[in-house]
């Protein structure tokens, strides 16, 4: 099969033939039908990701058609259109029994770098990944669902507990996340302000809900969410982007906000006063991914027409060169996907 290899850590992605996949035990052969890439894979490729291996084959969010099945797969079958959740777990930890297998004990690892991902004409992926994709969903579309919107729905609806009537700012609310939990926060019932760079993500955000949009390089969003609560501060605010935003997005909390942290690819490391977390009684929460029963559900919103997947643009596989470049010099907005 065609493929896109990455032969080492900071080097180009070569198209080369290589040999299909097999399933072996609970496992299922996917014909890709879209591979969304993003900025994690960005990471990987400059070598950032400590247990990644080279050569490997990128691409984590998947969709396609089921073409094989190996033994002891029972649920999903030839023919089935399918999207899958990111990560490879145990499936028997108390967390994975729990339905929390995002934090897996014995966690293994990830699609597309811990085994051979959808930058390919064909992959393969667990079984207990999949999950049914119904027939008027585009494949571009049903790529991003685990990510792009399972994120942002895992971190509102578990982490921030979001409330109707709440106030929330959405740090890098432009991108492929960022957009869909604007939409997310709105159905929630919440006020959003946006923040991001750039005119157009600003615009996007508005137009998928945002009530108000900062250009936090021209406008200290810290200031803009005081003023727009009315001296109180944001309830909540989900953050996208990490350390380079994360300074003042402390500022932009009230009393009893809830910061849940979800992007940190701008840096390692966080400075907060214990003083400041106590006094405010504030709550900084991590939140990571989403959850197969949580995948399912998003894919009910999105078949309810209640959340619109956001792909921007449909490029086929030997462009993927050319989409890491724009993705590294932030011209994304919303999601990309691209077709083997």
């Amino acid at each position: 099969m065609r493929a896109l290899v990455l032969e080492e850590f900071g080097g180009p992605l070569v198209e080369k033939d290589v040999p299909r996949p097999v399933p072996g035990e609970g496992e299922a052969l996917i014909r890709v039908g879209a591979c969304a890439p993003d900025q994690f894979d960005l990471t990987v490729r400059d070598g950032k990701f400590p247990s990644a291996k080279a050569p490997l084959i990128l691409g984590h969010e998947i969709s396609g058609v089921i073409e094989a099945v190996g033994p002891g797969v029972a649920d999903f079958a030839c023919g089935m259109r399918v999207t899958s959740t990111l990560y490879l777990t145990c499936g028997r930890c108390r967390h994975c029994r729990n339905g929390r297998e995002t934090i897996c004990e014995n966690f293994i690892g990830y699609l597309g770098i811990h085994t051979p991902g959808g930058y390919a004409e064909y992959t393969k992926v667990p079984a207990v990944n999949l999950a049914m994709i119904p027939d008027d969903l585009s494949f571009a579309e049903a790529s991003i669902l685990a990510n792009a919107i399972g994120t942002p729905y895992h971190a509102l609806t578990q982490r921030a507990r979001l409330r109707p009537g709440e106030h929330i700012v959405v740090t890098g609310a432009g991108g492929g996340v960022g957009l869909h939990a604007v939409q997310l926060a709105r159905m929630m019932g919440a006020l959003v302000m946006a923040v991001d760079l750039g005119t157009a993500k600003l615009e996007a955000a508005r137009a998928n809900g945002a009530d108000m949009a900062v250009d936090a390089g021209e406008v200290d969003f810290a200031d803009a969410a005081v003023d727009w609560t009315e001296g109180r501060g944001a309830d909540v605010v989900l953050e996208l982007v990490g350390p380079a935003t994360m300074p003042t997005s402390l500022k932009a909390m009230g009393k009893g906000a809830r910061m849940v942290i979800v992007g940190s690819h701008t840096g390692t490391e966080l400075t907060v006063r214990p003083q400041a977390m106590i006094s405010n009684e504030w709550e900084i929460l991590g939140s990571r991914n989403v959850t197969k029963l949580e995948l399912q559900e998003v894919i009910g919103l999105v078949t309810a027409e209640r959340i619109k997947p956001i792909v921007t643009e449909v490029h086929p596989l030997e462009e993927a060169e050319a989409i890491h470049t724009r993705l590294r010099e932030r011209q994304i907005v919303g999601r990309v996907a691209l077709e083997p």
